[in-house]
């Protein structure tokens, strides 16, 4: 409880509780008790007083505070050991909050009051008072720890009662508890055994015990205990503590077995589950799948102390793999005493083994193409087993998770084998939705650790997941449209076969409509992991490897979502393609959507106006045609068998996005007085090579003609033409015909307005400058030509 000021003295705050305390009926007191403790936290001073305190001189008000301190602490005490249930919960409540705030002078006189929950633990009080006085004796043991004379006079004679006492309350043989006091006395076993682990040590076989059934759970467990999330997680954190009650030498060496063992419980279970399929699984740690007889149903487990309770049937099986994930996860997220071996190549092997049961190409393949299946076992098992791996996969990839958020920076040498595994059962269970949030956490934590480094191909297999991401968050905000498959009308076929038709799908409503009347699907987990994942898109991809169609479906995915973090990595991570072309900013949108941000304003104040004229946004056609051409070629040099993955959904605001789009690649180009010479070169060089990066030499001012010349028209060239033009229809030369040949179709009139403009600006005031581009390859043969034109008007 944190303590509150108040402005009233500790004194009328603690005159106020001993009225009430005295005066409210026993029955009340429970119901009283928010407003009695709020009183306790205002009294923190005078509850905290200590004995060398006490010895300075003293007044009239301190001197009552010392007696209302010794009152309340009696009337406390009477309550406690009273007769009525109510005022012995109102009791334990009341410890509680006077712990909290009483520090050292409170805690050396808490001996009786330790006697008094002890008792109510082991009578029969109700099972809420049990819980509560749990829970307050543990926070107790806790305040004591670091005293050791307290610890030595009170905690240590008091806690095998404590736990003896609540292990009668979780024992197979007592009546079966709550799953709340279960839980409760799973979190104070947990906090006290690493602080108390000699004094527990005689009691860690029966906590192994009790807990051995909330480890792993199944549905067919012969415990009526329905075993919660938070149950089981408690559980798994208890089990792991254990391994402190061991000798400080032997503490390290417990734990490395406890996972061992728990990674071979983990295969013998699989080979269970997964007796249906012939595994191509290649073991890294010498495990080697065992032979499982097709007859009867999947079983497991033992009905021994120390292992996990038995199991009949595929889906407990499942469960029981899903909890062993679970609980591996557990192990590495709990602290240990000592140093550990953590067996890291074990431990992927296990991941690795059930993400081999996946479908490369769920759109053209079925389980029994994608997998060699065991011909002796039965269809129904199969595909209850296809229904049911999604669940293993999604328990695989948290463990995943786990690992990557534990070990970070030391697990990079395995995460390429880790986004394989990844992107094999991210293909395989798109359209499961659990399937898909895992995946996003998985990638957003590989990203986070080694995403600047990822090669093309590992770029161009998340692919998928960045589509799908893009798409979810679309589908969420209501973007897109919910595809309707009309069936096929064929009069004679439904006369003769005599079927139904729904006469609903052939009614389509308006977009905005069925925009409107459609809910968003996902969850509140589902959609903050996409809304994570958007940004790491951008900013830890290498984005010289994304494919131009897939950067502008994330730019328009951050954009309409109002994804403030993706836009700012949008900006601050611009689209090149490989020829060093930019793709348009977002920052008008930013701007538009996000004013006030302070990040806006630290990218304006950094601007430069030399990056606006040394590049140019792809909105011409024919930019986009030699985008799209690109992308055909990166296409043709993947391997055969890739799916294609469709990046440009249908949505809803489908004119409001193209408005977008268009708005966002639209960038005016640059210009400049007639007056400014040096900015009238830079212009034409960048009319010329919009690409290029601007010269660092400075062409000399010059004056451009208002209308350049056109270029001269010639006819064909034969055989039996002579190579010079010496008649009045001159042929063109060889060297000019190569240059009009090299010139698309599509941009022939462009560039040849272009080079005659360079031509008459480059032959008056500069020489040629030999560069690597089209344009200034044009000025020279264009100079050639006026040379040869010279000459044969000499001649003649």
């Amino acid at each position: 409880m944190s303590p509150t000021t108040s402005p009233n003295p500790p004194s009328l705050h603690l005159q106020v509780l001993c009225r009430n305390l005295s005066s409210i009926p026993p029955t009340q007191l429970p119901r009283s008790l928010p407003s009695l403790t709020q009183h306790i936290a205002r009294c923190e001073r005078a509850l905290s007083t200590t004995p060398q305190d006490q010895k300075k001189p003293k007044d009239d008000d301190t001197c009552r505070i010392a007696l209302l301190v010794h009152k309340l602490k009696t009337i406390i005490t009477t309550l406690l050991t009273g007769r009525n249930p109510h005022a012995r919960f109102a009791a334990v409540g009341l410890v509680k909050a006077v712990v909290d705030v009483g520090g050292w002078e409170t805690l050396r006189g808490s001996e009786p009051w330790v006697r008094g929950l002890l008792s109510i633990i082991q009578r029969g009080d109700h099972i809420a008072t049990k819980e509560l006085a749990i829970v307050t004796l543990t926070r107790i043991y806790v305040l004591l720890q670091p005293y050791p004379t307290l610890t030595r006079e009170i905690a240590t004679p008091t806690i095998p009662a404590f736990a003896t006492a609540c292990l009668q309350l979780i024992k197979p043989t007592a009546s079966t508890p709550t799953a709340s006091v279960l839980e409760t006395i799973c979190d104070a076993f947990a906090t006290l055994i690493p602080l108390y682990p000699t004094t527990f040590r005689p009691f860690s076989g029966q906590t192994r015990s009790a807990i051995r059934a909330c480890l792993a759970p199944t549905s067919r467990d012969a415990s009526s205990l329905f075993v919660t999330r938070a149950l089981q997680r408690a559980a798994g954190r208890l089990a792991v503590s254990l391994h402190h009650v061991a000798t400080k030498s032997g503490s390290s060496d417990d734990w490395a077995k406890r996972v061992e063992g728990l990674i071979r419980e983990l295969h013998a279970t699989a080979d269970q589950v997964l007796r249906s399929v012939h595994e191509a699984w290649p073991s890294s740690d010498g495990y080697l799948p065992t032979k499982v007889s097709p007859d009867g149903e999947p079983s497991g487990g033992s009905a021994s102390p120390d292992e996990l309770p038995p199991w009949i049937g595929l889906s407990a099986g499942v469960e029981r793999l899903v909890g062993l994930f679970l609980h591996l996860a557990d192990y590495l997220t709990c602290p240990t005493r000592g140093p550990v071996a953590v067996p890291l190549s074990a431990i992927m092997g296990t991941i690795s083994r059930v993400c081999l049961i996946a479908k490369p190409s769920p759109k053209s393949q079925n389980w029994d193409q994608a997998l060699e299946t065991n011909p002796a076992i039965g269809r129904e098992e199969k595909e209850e087993l296809w229904c049911l791996i999604p669940e293993i996969h999604v328990a695989a990839m948290n463990l995943s998770l786990v690992m990557l958020r534990r070990f970070e920076q030391g697990l990079i040498p395995l995460i390429p084998e880790m986004l394989d595994n990844l992107v094999r059962i991210f293909k395989s269970g798109m359209d499961v939705p659990e399937v898909r949030q895992s995946g996003y956490l998985v990638l957003n934590s590989i990203l986070s650790i080694a995403g600047p480094t990822l090669s093309k191909q590992a770029t161009a297999s998340i692919e998928p997941l960045m589509a799908a991401c893009c798409r979810d968050l679309q589908h969420d905000a209501g973007l897109l449209e919910r595809s309707v498959d009309l069936p096929a009308t064929d009069p004679t076929s439904t006369k003769k076969n005599k079927m139904i038709a729904n006469a609903d799908l052939f009614l389509r409503s308006s977009p905005s409509s069925s925009a409107a009347s459609q809910d968003p699907t996902l969850d509140a987990d589902h959609r903050a992991a996409a809304e994570h994942l958007l940004p790491a898109l951008l900013s830890n991809v290498p984005q010289q490897h994304v494919k131009a169609s897939l950067r502008r479906l994330v730019d328009k995915t951050a954009i309409l979502t109002r994804n403030r973090d993706a836009m700012l990595a949008s900006v601050l991570h611009p689209y090149r393609d490989r020829r060093g072309r930019v793709y348009p900013s977002i920052l008008p949108h930013l701007t538009m959507l996000y004013p006030q941000d302070q990040g806006l304003e630290v990218i304006r104040t950094n601007m430069r106006l030399s990056s606006s004229l040394a590049t140019r946004a792809l909105s011409t056609v024919e930019d986009e045609a030699e985008l799209e051409d690109d992308e055909d070629e990166d296409e043709g040099e993947r391997e055969d068998g890739a799916e294609e993955i469709d990046v440009e959904p249908r949505d809803v605001t489908e004119n409001h996005a193209e408005t977008i789009t268009e708005s966002s690649t639209v960038t005016p180009h640059p210009t400049t007085a007639p007056d400014d010479a040096s900015q009238q070169v830079q212009t034409a060089h960048l009319e010329s090579n919009p690409f290029a990066p601007t010269p660092e030499e400075q062409t000399p001012p010059f004056t451009a003609q208002p209308n350049p010349p056109p270029k001269r028209k010639h006819d064909g060239t034969s055989a039996a033409n002579p190579p010079k033009r010496r008649s009045e229809t001159k042929n063109p030369s060889p060297k000019r015909q190569e240059a009009e040949e090299a010139v698309p179709s599509d941009t022939a009139t462009a560039a040849t307005v272009v080079a005659a403009a360079a031509v008459a600006t480059t032959s008056i005031h500069s020489p040629p400058v030999d560069e690597d581009d089209d344009s200034d390859e044009s000025v020279h043969l264009n100079m050639e030509l006026d040379e040869d034109d010279a000459e044969d008007e000499m001649d003649e």
